[in-house]
């Protein structure tokens, strides 16, 4: 961990993450050439003027610009997003991907939009209130009427795509045109709203020369429009713009969703694991189901195929006609990086695979990492701002020895040079060490396992606190940061926030609300008291983010947290006996709302409000709610010895699902004595001496636990 009395991190990364920041998509007030001006037109701007301007004169400078562009340098043949012939030609070999010319260098030809005030997007949230969808406004340009008669859209009602397509760069596949983009202001605004929205928490991008790719003076490579399908389909959510149907937007999402997909399996390189990760965010913020879980299951075999997850020093390179079609290929397929921010990003985008790998798994309670932590030999990423600046830095080194793990642990020699997206990525390898600890079956009737139980989960608990106390000065202050610095870079914090939350949630609550209890095991009043400490933390920055009108800006992740410690406050009840805190109510009201943009957030609330209702309606208690998860979730667990033993089916209903779904996150411990074969199909637990079930006469439930006898010794 990072020396705590180390100078204060810059949280610049947060900053020049934001869309509106100066160091974003601009020159940050500097002269500029702009190349897509008219030929005429040789006067230098500066930003400052656009400041000063509207909307709608903004938008009529901007179309004047690409008109001219369309005018002057393509002669009206086609159009800014046109896959025309050019000098980066790919090359593909058995699913790989390779670019001729090399990455293409960063460049940026254009400025960023204005930010108008953004007002409060709602005042009273509820979870059964409407769709709500079109509520809350977004700060990029309106968009309701187009400027002028663009070239581009065609009018307002008019849905022409941006290119025509007619041309097919050599080496490449032909992308119909048709219908396949929305028109050009709103994909602006959509790219927009991606950096707004998305890469705050997930910056594997770098806004300048994203933006630079997209809206400059080179036609788009057929890489470039697949990583724009994915951010289309990503960020649809976000669009406010009437003109846009809900038919049109399922259109669109669908058509964007197919390319990325079919682009990436048929071929593995950066440039396609880039988009498929943007496209991971749609699907695992609308459920956390199987075609998540196989598109990450996609994304992790490409990080080693590529071989993103080591910090290589030697790269090989071959004429495209020495390439060869076996399993050398991945060897020579991946090219040095060019740049800083090349390689910045690569490594960024390994991190987010792996964050986005925790998130799902650790969700499943039984499920395995897909990505080792011991194929972890990645430093750390450096924040966002000397990221986006090109500017070459360290953050920390790997060591040479591994733990017993196999586990390759690095050093932070370089805490000024972290942002928020660092620090993230260190917590998200704490919960991962949870995880797997919580994985293990421990036989809670023995002294000696439960001795060396007690002295990993201390390890844990320390690992937490050191992480805590290595943040910048700035965490501490967070409530009036949301209130005065930019909402996307404050956005960073709050998520961050939230995955502290879900790793003290994961680790003390294994020990203040066991399922099976012994005469050692027993509930912990100090674990209790760090979870709902925990809870009551998390309720008070989401109120923070609640009346900054931030809820927009955070993603899947912290929605998960707000599940997470939701749930706990139901467990909680469930084991003292006593009603669930009135909290639960607005975790459900956040959830919902947070839902108009992510679907996850409003399944979660869905399942929250029905088991609340069932309990205050009096069909059930919660702690009858969790014996019924836990014995379901045992019977499941049954195997047969032989192939000749019979199988059963047993029917469930919609409250029993909801019942797993709320409580099988805490069922713990393992016992590795319980056996789970059956005879006749149904499931038989062999009662060991010492065990103590839940619902039992023994098993104390609706008692707190005493704090003078706290087993853990704190």
């Amino acid at each position: 961990m990072a020396d705590t009395n180390a100078a204060p991190v810059s949280t610049a990364e947060d900053e020049s993450n934001s869309v509106f920041s100066h160091e974003d998509g601009g020159s940050s007030g500097e002269d500029t050439n702009h190349p897509n001006g008219s030929a005429s037109s040789g006067k230098k701007r500066k930003r400052e003027k656009y400041q000063k301007t509207s909307v709608d004169a903004l938008l009529q400078t901007l179309w004047r610009r690409v008109e001219d562009h369309i005018a002057n340098d393509h002669g009206g043949q086609s159009q800014i997003l046109s896959p025309t012939v050019s000098n980066h030609a790919s090359v593909q070999i058995d699913g790989f991907a390779q670019d001729a010319a090399g990455p293409r260098p960063p460049e940026i030809s254009r400025g960023t939009p204005i930010q108008q005030p953004r007002p409060l997007a709602f005042s009273s949230p509820s979870w059964q209130g409407g769709d709500g969808s079109e509520n809350a406004q977004q700060g990029a340009p309106s968009v309701t009427s187009a400027p002028g008669q663009s070239l581009l859209s065609g009018g307002a009602e008019s849905f022409t795509p941006p290119s025509r397509l007619n041309n097919v760069r050599s080496g490449s596949t032909s992308l119909s045109g048709g219908t396949d983009f929305p028109p050009q202001d709103i994909i602006y605004t959509l790219v927009d709203l991606y950096f707004k929205n998305c890469n705050t928490w997930c910056p594997i991008l770098d806004r300048k020369t994203t933006f630079g790719t997209f809206f400059g003076s080179t036609s788009l490579s057929e890489v470039d429009r697949i990583l724009l399908h994915a951010i289309v389909a990503t960020t649809l959510r976000f669009l406010k713009d009437t003109r846009l149907s809900s038919a049109m937007r399922s259109h669109y999402h669908a058509v964007s969703k197919h390319k990325v997909m079919i682009y990436a399996m048929e071929n593995v390189s950066i440039e396609a694991q880039r988009a498929l990760v943007i496209l991971a965010l749609d699907e695992l913020g609308t459920s956390n189901g199987p075609r998540g879980w196989n598109l990450l299951s996609i994304l992790v075999q490409n990080v080693r195929q590529l071989d993103l997850c080591e910090e290589n020093s030697i790269y090989l390179s071959a004429d495209a006609g020495d390439i060869p079609s076996t399993g050398s290929i991945r060897r020579v397929v991946v090219p040095q990086p060019d740049s800083w921010i090349e390689d910045e990003s690569r490594r960024r985008l390994c991190w987010v695979v792996y964050l986005l790998d925790r998130y799902a798994t650790i969700a499943t309670t039984t499920f395995d990492f897909m990505l080792e932590d011991f194929k972890m030999k990645r430093v750390l990423p450096c924040s966002y701002d000397l990221f986006s600046r090109n500017v070459p830095v360290e953050t920390s080194s790997l060591r040479t020895n591994t733990d017993q793990q196999g586990w390759t642990g690095y050093m932070v020699n370089k805490p000024e040079n972290l942002g928020s997206f660092s620090y993230h990525c260190e917590v998200i390898r704490i919960i991962s060490r949870v995880h797997d600890f919580l994985k293990k079956p421990v036989d809670v009737t023995s002294s000696a396992e439960m001795t060396a139980w007690r002295n990993a989960y201390r390890s844990l608990d320390s690992a937490l606190d050191s992480w805590l106390q290595s943040l910048p000065s700035e965490y501490s202050r967070i409530s009036a940061l949301c209130h005065s610095d930019p909402a996307s870079r404050v956005a960073n914090w709050f998520m961050l926030h939230s995955a502290y939350v879900t790793a003290v949630v994961r680790l003390h609550s294994s020990a203040a609300y066991p399922t099976v209890r012994s005469h050692i095991f027993v509930p912990s009043h100090y674990a209790m008291q760090r979870c709902l400490s925990a809870v009551q933390s998390l309720r008070d920055i989401t109120q923070d983010v609640f009346e900054a009108n931030g809820l927009d800006l955070v993603g899947p992740p912290f929605a998960f947290s707000l599940w997470i410690a939701a749930r706990l406050l139901i467990v909680h009840a469930a084991t003292v006996g006593c009603p669930v805190d009135p909290k639960i109510d607005f975790f459900i009201d956040i959830l919902a709302y947070v839902g108009q943009y992510w679907e996850v957030a409003n399944n979660y609330a869905r399942i929250l409000a029905r088991v609340v209702q069932r309990e205050r309606q009096g069909e059930a208690s919660f702690s009858a709610m969790r014996k019924s998860a836990h014995d379901l979730v045992n019977l499941t667990s049954s195997t047969r010895r032989t192939g000749l033993d019979k199988t059963s089916s047993h029917s469930v209903a919609l409250s029993e699902l909801d019942n797993i779904d709320v409580f099988d996150f805490f069922n713990y411990p393992k016992i590795p004595s319980l056996d789970f074969t059956s005879q006749n199909g149904q499931a038989e637990i062999y009662h060991v001496q010492g065990l103590v079930k839940m619902g039992s006469d023994q098993s104390r439930d609706g008692a707190a636990p005493d704090p003078d006898s706290d087993w853990l010794g704190y």
